[in-house]
């Protein structure tokens, strides 16, 4: 048999399925959830509709943060560090923890139904924090929550984000185009100068350093400022968000996402005058810790992870001699800490290089009509932990014949023993690799 030589070599990011820009994680819950931050690459927090959850592996696992916690819709988490977090939600509701979410004090818990409802939070450190929601209110505290000014402000619209600098520069926006700014620690605010309508519901504010920041309206207009909040230029639109924008997050100068009703994720690599659609399923918020690693949250429990930017899988070409056997190598290297490699081979059936106009063979392969292409029906390549439960999948398609190398990032992964799996119509094998931190 004549030896066929092919050019494909996959490159593939492990923590991202082989056809998805964004990896679904279990959160356990089907509560709706509003709001994600993390604190690093591993430890980070979650909070929804009676729900506070926590992961310290980057969403490889989470699990519920329950004690001593009130059953109130939660719409802003900030984590100060590992142990100092601060929750707000409906019905005046103010919790906090001092041991990474294990366990909450109560500040304030209004009657069901009933007081202010705060969906803004911003804290400067451990003592000093604003928050607001209710139109007209903000307060404030410097003690950590033991005692609060109140804030007189003045815009009659609900209040959706508050941002500061430093003690006293800081921003707040929210509905009925309103976007003021404060010198001396929010005590006093003053318009700025932004051409906005009444009709513009500012969403959130984000900032990558102390003057350049963006925020959004809810009819996915794009504004920006180059001077803390003095002056906003009108960028552009994001396109088809016919549902509207929930939130807008840039990572640096040039890459910056948003997400929201709908099914798209939008990302913008020019500062926010264009913007691309990824398919992410929306979303309510986003947090990205730099320019390609990110969660998003949504409704029914929905977290989703990437770490290319939401970007699809790469192919890089290289020339490779192929085999007639199917093969599933030994990764390379093992033990190993965190990335390794995994080869595989795709064979040529011989059975089938003639023409036999697509019938299927006993293997699962294809033939085209001339007697060329050949298909093998899909190939499905999968990690387990030592449980045999499933941990991600990181190849699910059909390929050509030829040699793959899947690229494993097992950043997130605990240190021990994991099986990894291929698949294919006549053909499996399970090899044993070691993750060694």
């Amino acid at each position: 048999m004549k030896k066929i030589i092919v050019i494909i070599l996959l490159i593939h990011n492990s923590l991202n399925h082989a056809s998805a820009q964004w990896t679904q994680q279990i959160s356990g819950t089907t509560s709706d959830l509003s709001c994600v931050r993390f604190i690093n690459f591993n430890t980070g927090w979650v909070c929804g509709n009676g729900v506070i959850l926590k992961t310290t592996n980057s969403g490889f696992n989470w699990f519920y943060c329950i004690n001593n916690i009130p059953n109130k819709p939660y719409s802003r988490i900030f984590p100060i560090d590992s142990n100092i977090v601060y929750c707000v939600g409906f019905y005046k509701t103010i919790i906090k923890s001092t041991n990474g979410g294990m366990n909450w004090q109560i500040i304030m818990d209004g009657p069901f139904g009933q007081g202010d409802s705060y969906q803004a939070c911003f804290f400067l450190n451990a003592n000093t924090g604003w928050i607001a929601g209710p139109e007209y209110k903000m307060i404030k505290t410097t003690n950590g929550g033991i005692s609060f000014d109140s804030i007189s402000l003045p815009t009659i619209c609900f209040n959706h984000d508050i941002f500061f600098k430093n003690s006293m520069e800081g921003l707040y926006c929210g509905e009925c185009g309103a976007l003021q700014k404060t010198t001396d620690g929010g005590f006093n605010w003053f318009p700025v100068n932004v051409q906005a309508s009444l009709l513009y519901y500012f969403r959130n504010l984000t900032f990558i350093n102390n003057t350049t920041g963006w925020s959004v309206s809810s009819s996915q207009k794009i504004f920006k400022t180059t001077d803390f909040g003095n002056n906003w230029d009108s960028l552009s639109y994001i396109p088809n968000g016919s549902f509207g924008i929930h939130y807008i997050l840039f990572t640096s100068a040039n890459v910056g996402y948003s997400c929201g009703e709908g099914f798209n994720v939008f990302k913008s690599t020019n500062g926010g005058i264009n913007w691309t659609t990824q398919n992410g399923n929306g979303g309510h918020y986003l947090f990205f810790l730099n320019d390609t690693v990110g969660w998003k949250i949504a409704n029914l429990g929905d977290i989703r992870f990437t770490t290319n930017g939401g970007e699809n899988p790469s192919t890089i070409i290289n020339v490779n001699l192929i085999s007639n056997n199917f093969d599933l190598y030994q990764n390379y290297p093992n033990p190993f800490n965190p990335v390794t490699k995994i080869k595989f081979n795709i064979p040529v059936d011989p059975r089938i290089r003639g023409n036999d106009n697509g019938r299927r063979s006993p293997t699962g392969a294809f033939g085209d009509d001339n007697g060329g292409e050949v298909w093998i029906d899909k190939v499905v390549l999968k990690v387990f932990d030592i449980l045999g439960k499933k941990i991600e999948t990181l190849v699910n398609e059909k390929l050509n014949p030829g040699t793959y190398e899947v690229t494993l990032n097992a950043s997130q992964y605990p240190s021990g023993v994991y099986f990894y799996r291929i698949l294919t119509n006549g053909y499996n094998e399970t090899k044993r690799m070691i993750v060694l931190k």
